[in-house]
């Protein structure tokens, strides 16, 4: 069994334990709410997981079972999100500012159907240039490690 077939075994038996016990299996699986979770599996895969409780200390919990229910429980926060149209997404950081802005209107153009995909992909990487620019900049370069430069 791949991974990706293990994840989606695994993430729509937390699902039909929890908020989508009425949903049929097949239908968890097609919707978008199982492409919110998987994405959240690849974020925590490179060790980036925003709904991971922590100890206070910055210390993050790393149990599987657990991180299946974290990304289940974040898919469905994020669909809320973007059912609702409204994300929180916070003040930017002067450094990567410009990054910042990219990322956003490179959100706007994919949220805008597949003629921005193209000028999205160009934003995002200029985002990237932002941010090893700023790393440079700021002495940083050991930044541009996480970026597999």
């Amino acid at each position: 069994m791949s991974t990706v077939d293990r994840d989606i075994e695994r993430l729509s038996a937390v699902f039909k334990q929890g908020l989508l016990r009425e949903w049929p299996v097949e239908d968890i699986a097609k919707d978008k709410i199982m492409r919110f979770a998987e994405t959240y599996l690849m974020m925590a895969r490179i060790g980036y997981r925003p709904a991971a409780p922590s100890d206070g200390l910055g210390n993050i919990q790393l149990d599987e079972e657990r991180l299946y229910r974290e990304a289940a429980e974040y898919a469905v926060k994020f669909n809320r999100e973007e059912d609702g149209r409204s994300f929180r997404i916070g003040c930017s950081n002067y450094s990567t500012n410009r990054a910042y802005v990219l990322s956003i209107e490179a959100a706007r153009l994919l949220a805008s159907g597949s003629d921005g995909d193209r000028y999205a992909a160009r934003l995002l990487k200029l985002a990237i240039e932002e941010i090893e620019i700023s790393a440079i900049a700021n002495g940083q370069e050991h930044r541009l490690r996480i970026l597999g430069r």
